[in-house]
């Protein structure tokens, strides 16, 4: 017999007894498995995101160092088909690229962009994508991080120099969009003025080197780089002489006319920014050019973004530029692709605050593409947005959450789950008369309002080590959902997957 996932809630089981009045509640079992729009079949033609499963069994075995670890078979998986974005907010070491991510690349059928720390993913789905689901995959990985034999099939470059086309009417917001993505900014920084006249004189740099005839053949970061780390007098002779656009020569003005302890911080600021361009197998990925990001609407393409866990920080502007320049894509390609672009956004703090994610949240699911941010608490999300954080909440059809310990998160969760009815018992003993003229037995009945789970209960029940193997989604209008996570190297439902990996079954 299945064990209810509700079993052992302290309240707002939707299969208890009505002995409370129910206000919020959780969705019931039985609604869900009945509910067409949830199951996820195979082959997934709908485009839908895999979530995890539901009335699954629980297996048990015994690792060899003595840990228990459970995994669920069986079951109805359940996928959501909602054109809103989808945000995780799962814990460190809570499972969630075996049971979240890797099945997501397994299944989803769409283009995709992922950042990919250690190169986990790609190594995992990479041929599975490429041949299975007839994927053109571009591998992207400077320090090697997946297997030789993954990059000798799949390894690619990206120049984002040959978006900046000297004739373009775009060509100053262009290279706007590059030197945003490479001045990280940091949460709370109280003194912009250095990162800002930073980002100006390397939007004038990057437009130099890509208009300038000196650099015919070489229009590319590496050579921004160069030029910014060997500044001179001819350099800067070379950018003010440069007619062909106004702003390059206004930068240099603004630059070398600060007064010279002002200027070299600045200079300062913006090498630590580029810093990372200097590494030489970064160099070799940016000097090369094998995808046209436009392609992920109009064309079946996976591009992985992949560096080790020791680069994520160093090298957090190189993602930013595929994000800044994937959703320029988006919305500049004008096509709307048969299932939207889901962007998995692995790490999602490591980009730093993004003004240009922030503006679009709320508008580019509607030119077909998904962002799906993947954090370890929301206390992420709040330190790098402020007050607008809600605002990719707002925006998510789906918030999935599980291995949470954060107070913040779990009171935020508390806190969304809303209010319960529970009657409560006042038993006192009456006195001998109140007994014997009005039967009073002196226990009483009262109704007050209670969380529908308290933020300990959070933590309990869809932690990282339940037994049930519990997760918590919540859709706007809807009850929220009990699932049950899923591992793409046990369940039933990737048996194809396993085969075709040669995995042991």
């Amino acid at each position: 017999m299945t064990t209810s996932l509700h079993n052992n809630f302290p309240r707002g089981s939707a299969e208890q007894l009505e002995s409370t009045i129910a206000n919020a509640k959780f969705a019931k079992s039985a609604s869900i498995v009945k509910t067409p729009s949830l199951s996820l079949h195979k082959p997934n033609v709908q485009g839908k995101i895999y979530l995890g499963v539901i009335n699954g069994d629980i297996s048990v075995t015994e690792l060899q160092d003595g840990r228990i670890e459970r995994f669920a078979m069986g079951g109805l998986p359940i996928g959501a088909g909602d054109d809103r974005h989808m945000l995780t907010v799962a814990g460190s070491r809570s499972g969630k690229g075996r049971s979240t991510i890797i099945p997501n690349l397994i299944v989803y059928p769409g283009s995709l962009l992922a950042i990919d720390p250690k190169g986990e993913n790609a190594k995992a789905t990479a041929e599975w994508r490429a041949d299975m689901l007839g994927q053109r995959v571009v591998l992207l990985d400077p320090f090697g991080t997946t297997p030789k034999s993954i990059r000798k099939k799949f390894a690619g470059g990206f120049n984002p120099l040959t978006l900046l086309e000297a004739n373009s009417p775009s060509l100053l917001e262009d290279a706007g969009l590059i030197a945003d993505a490479l001045i990280v900014t940091a949460p709370g920084e109280k003194n912009p003025h250095w990162n800002e006249s930073s980002r100006m004189f390397l939007t004038g740099v990057l437009l130099h080197i890509a208009t300038d005839s000196n650099y015919t053949g070489k229009r590319n970061l590496v050579s921004v780089y160069e030029f910014i780390m060997s500044l001179d007098e001819d350099l800067k002779n070379e950018m003010i002489q440069n007619s062909a656009h106004p702003s390059i020569s206004y930068s240099a003005d603004s630059f070398f006319d600060k007064p010279d302890t002002e200027r070299e911080t600045v200079l300062s600021t913006l090498r630590r920014h580029i810093d990372f361009i200097g590494f030489e197998r970064v160099q070799k990925v940016l000097s090369t050019h094998s995808i046209d990001l436009s392609q992920l609407k109009t064309e079946n393409v996976s591009i992985y973004l992949c560096l080790p866990a020791t680069k994520m920080g160093i090298c957090s502007g190189w993602l930013r530029l595929f994000v800044n320049l994937t959703l320029d894509a988006m919305e500049r390609q004008k096509s709307r692709p048969k299932h939207p672009v889901l962007m998995c956004l692995d790490e999602f703090a490591i980009l730093g605050h993004m003004k240009s994610l922030e503006d679009a949240v709320g508008q580019i699911a509607g030119f077909g593409c998904k962002l799906w941010p993947i954090l370890q608490d929301l206390g992420q999300l709040q330190a790098l947005y402020g007050k607008r954080w809600e605002t990719f909440v707002e925006n998510s059809g789906v918030l999935q959450f599980f291995g949470n310990s954060g107070m913040q998160t779990l009171e935020w969760i508390s806190k969304r789950l809303g209010q319960t009815t529970v009657q409560s018992a006042n038993v006192k003993t009456p006195g001998y008369s109140s007994r014997v003229q009005s039967g009073d037995t002196g226990d009483s009945w009262g109704q007050q309002s209670h969380p529908l789970m308290t933020p300990e209960e959070i933590s309990r029940f869809f932690g990282r080590d339940d037994e049930l193997l519990r997760q918590l989604i919540i859709r706007p209008t809807w009850p929220a959902m009990v699932l049950q996570r899923a591992y793409y190297d046990k369940h039933e439902m990737f048996d194809e997957y396993r085969k075709f990996m040669g995995m042991n079954p």
